[in-house]
This record gives C-alpha cells, sequence and structure tokens, in this order.
C-alpha cells in the first residue's frame, strides 16, 4: 500500500483533470469565483472527513510548526494562482501554464536537493524532461502563434510555478508531524481569505450562482480537486516533494484524454505525440526512481 501511495499524485492529476472535464462546461465570467467555490466546498468536505473519522483530537493536538508550515504553504500556493490567474488575462493559457508547469517542478527540485539533501537518478530527471516537453508540445501552437507574447503573462507563469513550488517545500515539512486532513482543511480555509481579498484588490467580485445545474456542476468540479489535493498531500507524504511535482504536472495531459472521451474534442497528431512523451516519462519515472 505504501508503494501506491508514492503515486498518489498521479491519481491527483487525474482527479484534477476531470474537474477541468466539467469546469469547460461552466462559463464564468470573474477569475477567482470558482477557485472561492472550491474551497468552500474543500472546507465542508473536509469537516465532514474529520467528524466523520473522528479525528479532531489529532488535528487539535498538532504541534504549532505544522499549523505555521501548512498555513504558510496554502498562501504562498494561493498567491501562486492569483499570479496565475493575471497571467492568463495577458497571454495565451497554454503558454502560461507550460512555463508555471516547468517552474513548479524546477523549485521543487531545487529545494529537495540543496536543503531535503535527495537525490534523483540521471533516468528519473530524463522522465521528468520528457513530461515537461509532452505538456511543451502540447501548448506549442502557444508559442509559435503570431499573436505577440505579452511579458507580464510570461512573468505570471515563472511567477505562479515558482510559489507553488516554494509552497511544496512547506507543505513537506508541515507533514513531519502533521496529517494529511488538517493539510487539507488549512488549505481551505486560507484559500478562503486569501481569495476573497484577491477578488476585492483585483475587482473581481465572487459571482452568485443561481441556476441548480450550474451549482451541480460547481460542487462535482470542486468535490474532485478536494480528492485531488488529499491525493496530492499522501502522495507528497509518502515521497519526495519534486517528485510529487513531477507526476502532478501531468495533469493537461489527462485533460486532453477526457476531453477527448467526455466532451468529444480532437486529438490531434502533436496532441498525441505529446501523451506518448508524457506516458514515457510517468513510466520511467516509475521504474527508476530510488
Amino acid at each position: 500500500m505504501d508503494f501506491l501511495f508514492q503515486f498518489a499524485a498521479l491519481f491527483s492529476a487525474i482527479t484534477w483533470a476531470s474537474s477541468g472535464a466539467i469546469l469547460k462546461t461552466i462559463k464564468f465570467n470573474k477569475y477567482f469565483s470558482f477557485p472561492f467555490f472550491e474551497a468552500c466546498i474543500s472546507f465542508v468536505i473536509m469537516i465532514i472527513v474529520i467528524l466523520l473519522w473522528g479525528e479532531w483530537n489529532s488535528i487539535l493536538n498538532e504541534n504549532f510548526d505544522s499549523y505555521l508550515f501548512f498555513s504558510i504553504a496554502a498562501f504562498i500556493s494561493c498567491v501562486g494562482t492569483v499570479c496565475y490567474v493575471i497571467g492568463i488575462q495577458k497571454t495565451s493559457i497554454g503558454v502560461v501554464f507550460t512555463i508555471a508547469s516547468s517552474s513548479n517542478v524546477l523549485v521543487a527540485l531545487l529545494f529537495d536537493i540543496f536543503l531535503n539533501s535527495v537525490r534523483h537518478s540521471a533516468l528519473v530527471l530524463l522522465g521528468a524532461f520528457l513530461v515537461l516537453s509532452g505538456i511543451l508540445l502540447m501548448n506549442i501552437k502557444s508559442f509559435t502563434s503570431h499573436e505577440k507574447q505579452r511579458i507580464i503573462g510570461v512573468i505570471g507563469g515563472i511567477i505562479a510555478g515558482s510559489m507553488w513550488g516554494i509552497a511544496v517545500f512547506f507543505n513537506d515539512r508541515a507533514l513531519i508531524d502533521g496529517s494529511v486532513l488538517n493539510g487539507t482543511l488549512i488549505r481551505a480555509i486560507v484559500s478562503m481569505i486569501t481569495l476573497t481579498l484577491a477578488s476585492y484588490i483585483f475587482r473581481q467580485k465572487i459571482e452568485r450562482i443561481i441556476e441548480r445545474i450550474q451549482f451541480i456542476k460547481i460542487l462535482s468540479a470542486g468535490s474532485l480537486i478536494t480528492i485531488s489535493s488529499l491525493f496530492w498531500f499522501i502522495s507528497l507524504d509518502y515521497t519526495s516533494g519534486s517528485l510529487t511535482a513531477m507526476f502532478g504536472s501531468t495533469s493537461p495531459i489527462f485533460a486532453i484524454i477526457f476531453g477527448y472521451f467526455f466532451l468529444k474534442e480532437k486529438i490531434y497528431k502533436l496532441e498525441y505525440l505529446s501523451i506518448l512523451l508524457a506516458f514515457v516519462g510517468i513510466m520511467i519515472i516509475i521504474f527508476f526512481k530510488s
């Protein structure tokens, strides 16, 4: 079972991609609306889970450092999300996501090497390179389009990915004595607070949910992201931050697959190649990780 937990970030990527397939059918006019709704849904789900499992005592008795590191990680991650949202307003989402994913893996890898003394084999690094190459290839049209790339969007992607990579380090520290449930709960609470403030600062007021079908879709997508977050924390608890970041970065590959099967979207030749590269990279990481 411990062996499977090490690869929980792959299940995190799959559930995250599933939520994306649902989100594609929802129209939001304000960028911070869904992240806020997701944080609220995650908060409610985690409260229910903690009550059912009777984990309140262990959570309340966790040491201060765990609370502090989880809170710092959640805030930094949320700042990264805000930068990502700003970035995709300024340039192509494909460009921003590719840069953010690469920055996330690179920063997490640097923290592992220099602060956690984690060393990966050349084959694992090759696997990570193939995964990121697959993501780049998937979004290559965004880079080669005649539309001029705005520097603010590119910088937004770099900052977002770097913030997410730094958050991996603090979450990793928190999980030394902290619990997965507490980490997921704190992420939801800090996200609600941060996104509320961000919505006012950037004048992106949170939208109201009026239609019942929209509510069901938001609830479904938010629940999937909550599950994704739990898988991500489980993976980080059993393996290094850089490996978790590598596996987690595969979500757009699964998004293409879900889009093909459930949204009847076409898969082009370059996307087939990107999927192949990513899966080869994943297999290399799985078989040759230390």
